[in-house]
This record gives C-alpha cells, structure tokens and sequence, in this order.
C-alpha cells in the first residue's frame, strides 16, 4: 500500500499535536484497508487543482508514480484538455457541495483501465477528495451482455434480414442469366449465322440487356446497403465520439422493416439534428430494441390498422428521439419494471430480458433520458433524449485523471 502523501509535523509539537498525528494515522489505516478490499484510489485536491494527497494500494492504477505527482496540478500533469476536464468537476463540487459520478478510462502503469470516480468536498477545508475505482471487469462483463442483446436481436430479424438479402439477390440472378441470354443472341445476330445482320434486332437487344443491368444494379446496392446497416450494428465499439443519430436511426428502422411491414405503417419524421456523444453502434443497439419491441406488442396480419410513428428532433441543447406504437400497452403495475435486468412482457423463450435494461444503461451512461408512456389497448411510447455532443467534452471523457 502506498503511504499517504502527508508530511509528519516537526519538532515543537504540543500534546494536542501529538493526539492529532494519532488519529490521522488511525484514519489512515483504515482507509487503507478499505482500499485494499476495493482496489479504490483516492485523491486529494486544492482549490486550484493541485495534489495535495493520493491513497493507493497500488502505483499500478495510477497514471503517474504517487511522487511525481504530488504538488503538481491537473493542468501540468494532464495538460489544458484533461486537466480542464477535471477542474471543471472540482470546481462544482466545491461550489454545490453536492458529490458527482462520472466514469473514465486511461493508460495506467498496469495497462488500459476503466475507473468510477465520485468526487466530494472535503468537510472543514477548502479541497475536493476523488474516491476512484477500477471497473474494468464490470465493463468486460457488460460490454459481453451487450453484445449478447445485439446477438439476439439479430436472431429476431434473421428471417426478414434473410428475406431482404435474398429478394434483390434473385432478381440480380435472373437479370445476369437474361443479359447472357441476350448476348449469345446478339453474338449470333453478328456473325451472319441466322442471316443477314439485323441492326434493329440487335439494338434492341443491347437495350434490353442495359435495362437488365441497370436493374442488377439496384439490386447489388440494396445488399450492400442491408450488409453495412447489419455491420454498423454488430460492431463492437467501446470508444466514444460525435454520433449522428439520424443516421443511427434509419440504419435501424432499415434492418426492423421486414420485421415491421406485417404489423404496421411506418411513419417516419427524421429532422436534421446535431451530433450526440456516444457511437451510433450503441444508439442502433437502442433503436433497434425499442422498434423490435414496438413490433412484437403489435399483432402481425393488420397493418392497415396500426402504426409506428418514429419522431426525431432537437429540443434546446437535446436530442429527441420518440417511437411510439398502437400495441397492446403496458399494465402500470409493470411499467415501473420494464427497465429491471431480465424483465420482460413476452412470453417465455422469446428475447433475453436484457434489451430495454441495456438501453436504459447505454442512455444514462451518455447522459441522456429513456422514459415510457403507455395505455393498455392502445399503445406504448419510449422517449429517449440526449445531450448535444461537446467535441472537447468528447475528447475528455475519456482522459487519465
């Protein structure tokens, strides 16, 4: 464990003093021990960003050595960008005297970590404690639920995904075996085989056989187009960027359609909007689940009776995002639950449970909103709303403390 950065007092020291020095100690002791148990860190600022105290078990989860570090400020440490990350955080705690929660990752001595940090002002001084810890293996294990949800989500759509590879894959084929056809009757036609050469024969041809290209042509973009929204969404991304929502969004609504069609109108009013913070692989992953829910509370075989209204706008400094259906609604007794881990309204063997409790993580986590409106018998609304993107925000997030 390393020592605290606290320097013993000199000589002259009264009784008082002494007693002092004893119960810091003590409270130093214990708090290493709980740090041992937590593999925490804890950090010490001044009002003007300064080390003034590091706890650590272990030099490994810092950046920096303990030493090297002490008497320094986040700016010369960590530079203008991070360092005014962090300052930020430290001044509205001191302001508010309220604790704040963030998370972060870095490059530390023991390799790339994920840390929480919760930042409190110290009580009878004018600095900022940051109680840290390592929660790398907590990300593992929900970066692997993630990708479970996505796994399961696309064994929702497989057939309709399958349906939309297949119909522009045969007519592709179709139109491959008619242009063959046409250019064997055109190399015919030339060589004077069936008699004189016809150029009106033969220009006809070559217009059938440029239209039948043309239309194979549509065909292979659609696949291409199925293909890249199906690798958008199955791509692991943990870092962070500008995401543009819009693009997330029709991505999505794209890979449901097939889903969709049997049960219900679609209709769409996308505006322009700003970038958000995330990655749109993650907002897909959202998207996706609540228009895949949307379907399954609405019964196949009536489309002409239900809709789905899918709404995107900017509202101020947020980013709204509305899909709501005319399914069956949600009892209120289970309203309050549908964000629980492993609760679900379907029946037993259909999904995971974990879709709409990995939205609501992914959302909260970007900083955002998820919330629910419904109506038995008449329908259900989700409303996500996020934060406009920050470029410097962004790029902070995740920066070593």
């Amino acid at each position: 464990m390393g020592q605290s950065s606290r320097q013993g007092m000199g000589s002259g020291q009264g009784p008082g003093d002494d007693a002092l020095v004893v119960q810091l100690e003590v409270a130093e002791a214990r708090l290493r021990i709980v740090l041992g148990l937590t593999d925490g860190v804890v950090f010490e600022f001044d009002a003007e960003g300064r080390y003034v105290g590091i706890w650590t078990q272990s030099d490994l989860l810092l950046t920096l050595p303990r030493e090297q570090a002490l008497g320094r400020t986040l700016m010369e440490v960590h530079g203008p960008q991070v360092g005014a990350f962090f300052m930020e955080r430290l001044r509205q705690t001191l302001e508010t005297g309220q604790p704040l929660r963030f998370e972060y990752s870095l490059e530390v001595a023991g390799g790339h970590r994920w840390f929480s940090a919760e930042s409190m002002r110290v009580p009878h001084r004018t600095t900022v404690a940051f109680l840290v810890r390592d929660i790398t293996q907590h990300k593992a294990m929900e970066q692997r639920l993630i990708q479970a949800d996505r796994l399961a989500a696309l064994g929702t759509l497989a057939a309709g995904v399958a349906h939309e590879v297949n119909n522009p894959l045969s007519y592709v084929s179709s139109n491959l075996n008619f242009i063959s056809e046409n250019l064997t009757a055109v190399k015919r036609a030339m060589s004077g085989v069936d008699g004189p050469l016809d150029v009106t024969f033969v220009e006809r041809l070559l217009g059938e056989c440029a239209e039948a290209l043309a239309e194979a042509r549509e065909g292979t973009t659609r696949i291409r187009h199925v293909v890249g929204d199906l690798k958008t969404f199955a791509q692991v991304e943990t870092e962070e960027g500008l995401a543009d929502v819009k693009r997330a969004l029709e991505s999505s609504l794209s890979l449901v359609t097939p889903e969709l069609r049997h049960r219900a109108r679609i209709n769409r009013h996308l505006e322009d909007v700003p970038p958000v913070r995330g990655n749109e692989s993650r907002l897909g992953q959202v998207f996706l689940n609540l228009l895949i829910n949307a379907a399954q509370a609405i019964d196949s075989g009536a489309p002409e009776r239900n809709q789905v209204d899918v709404h995107l706008r900017g509202e101020g400094r947020w980013v709204v995002i509305e899909i709501q259906d005319t399914g069956h609604g949600i009892p209120p007794d289970l309203l309050k639950l549908i964000f629980d881990p492993f609760f679900s309204t379907r029946p037993v063997g259909i999904g995971t449970g974990l879709g709409l409790s990995i939205c609501h993580g992914i959302v909260t986590a970007l900083g955002g909103e998820i919330s629910v409106e419904s109506t038995v018998g008449r329908g259900t609304c989700f409303r996500v709303r996020l934060p406009v993107g920050d470029e410097d925000a962004v790029s902070a997030g995740t920066a070593p403390m």
